[in-house]
């Protein structure tokens, strides 16, 4: 008995020291880990602000690689949430929501999870630094209120290992991937940026290459605009969009490229308010001269709506008659960010790294070549009104695309092969006045 009695009073002794120890131990813990990066701040921002590079940053997947996480709410800021579940014991199930963001200074993440402890958040400060603050300092910080829970006080003092080691890989990781992003800053860029799904077309192709002078690019770009054009005419087609320039190569002596000419049977385009005007004036001609008297004017037909079109329907195989150096191909359907710019055709370069830095930033992998759409004509490129199109394709979920196919390729005679220099029979293009550089 003497012995039972001896046990019980050893343990009470245990409990009471528990307890009181347990009530110096701190209620709120916290941790804190930084990593120093020289890409832009809107690209830090945007990439921790968003879960669509969560498992690239973050170093939870690295527990469990086979993690689930589905995410809601929307893509950047206040309100984004992610959940996620593991089958490790270790892991669990819990959420990660945005709560609080400050663009250039913090965000802020509250966080459920299975280790004890309550008002869980995730904080990421931003603190420019370096010479000339080109430099951005993340701080990570991890705080955790453990209140009354004196289980959960003893457990903080383990939150430097548990959560510090996992905060300290999940930075190596972030230091990583911005180090794969280009380093242009896209927020400056007013127009702003954008995924966009593009349907499938038929295309003409030229491929050639220039001197980077703006008046030998010029002179490529319209010869080989001329063979297009010349291929469109003799096989009844007509464009379908504005022309492309697709770059191959962008080197310090050399711009490769290809001009690209989206195409259809000629008269099978969309209605058009404009078009529907257009017939009504020339019926009213027409009538006007038959019957010899003025005939008034007549208030233009209702536009039918264009029918749905279907972007898993196959292309429709074209008759093209190529010559020259013209192939014809069908594109597939893919997904690129997009933006526009306005001015000289130098600054498109650096708006199509700044689509690529943007589209990285947001999860998505750049693949095969960019390319824009030229909206006025060549001539006029180094106007400071000078307008484009700009596209970076992306792959979708990382599925490889399919590459385009060339339904009549490029002549392998001697003779067309020596025409690739880029005259169509058509009288040879001079530089314009006004020549454009790629």
């Amino acid at each position: 008995m003497t012995r039972v009695i001896e046990w019980i009073v050893s343990l009470l002794i245990v409990i009471a020291l528990f307890v009181v120890i347990g009530l110096f131990l701190p209620a709120k813990r916290s941790v804190s880990h930084s990593v120093e990066t020289n890409r832009p701040m809107a690209t830090v921002n945007d990439l921790l602000g968003s879960f669509t590079s969560f498992r690239d940053w973050n170093a939870l997947v690295n527990k469990d690689p086979r993690v689930q996480i589905t995410t809601s709410g929307p893509e950047q800021g206040v309100g984004a949430k992610l959940d996620f579940q593991s089958t490790q014991g270790s892991i669990g199930k819990g959420t990660w929501e945005l709560v609080e963001e400050v663009p250039g200074e913090k965000i802020v993440y509250a966080l459920q999870t299975r280790s004890r402890g309550e008002k869980k958040l995730m904080t990421f400060r931003f603190e420019r630094t370096g010479q000339r603050n080109q430099n951005v300092k993340i701080t990570q910080r991890y705080t955790v209120d453990y209140g009354w829970n004196l289980i959960g006080r003893y457990a903080g003092l383990y939150v430097t290992r548990d959560v510090g080691d996992e905060m300290k890989a999940g930075l190596a990781k972030v230091s990583n991937l911005l180090a794969t992003i280009p380093r242009f800053d896209y927020s400056q860029h007013e127009p702003g940026f954008a995924f966009a799904d593009l349907p499938a077309t038929n295309a003409l192709v030229v491929t050639t290459a220039a001197k980077r002078a703006n008046d030998d690019i010029a002179l490529a770009m319209t010869n080989q605009l001329k063979w297009i054009e010349q291929v469109m005419e003799k096989s009844g087609l007509e464009a379908a969009g504005p022309m492309r320039i697709v770059t191959n190569e962008f080197s310090t002596d050399t711009y490769g490229f290809d001009v690209v000419m989206p195409i259809r049977r000629k008269g099978t385009g969309p209605v058009t308010a404009e078009s529907t005007d257009a017939a009504a004036e020339a019926g009213e001609g027409d009538a006007a001269a038959a019957e010899g008297e003025a005939v008034a004017e007549v208030e233009a037909a209702p536009v039918a709506p264009a029918a749905p079109v279907d972007p898993n329907a196959p292309l429709e195989l074209l008759d093209v008659k190529v010559e020259g150096p013209v192939a014809y191909v069908q594109l597939p359907a893919m997904r690129a960010a997009t933006t526009t710019y306005t001015g000289p055709s130098p600054g498109l370069p650096r708006v199509r790294d700044l689509a690529k830095a943007w589209a990285m930033v947001r999860g998505a992998e750049p693949h095969d070549r960019p390319y824009e759409e030229y909206l006025d004509p060549i001539k006029d490129m180094l106007s400071e009104e000078a307008e484009f199109r700009i596209f970076w394709p992306v792959k979708v979920a990382g599925v490889e695309p399919p590459a385009p196919v060339v339904i009549a390729p490029l002549p392998t005679d001697p003779a067309a092969e020596g025409a690739t220099g880029g005259e169509a029979e058509a009288a040879p293009a001079e530089a314009p006045e006004t020549p454009a550089a790629g």
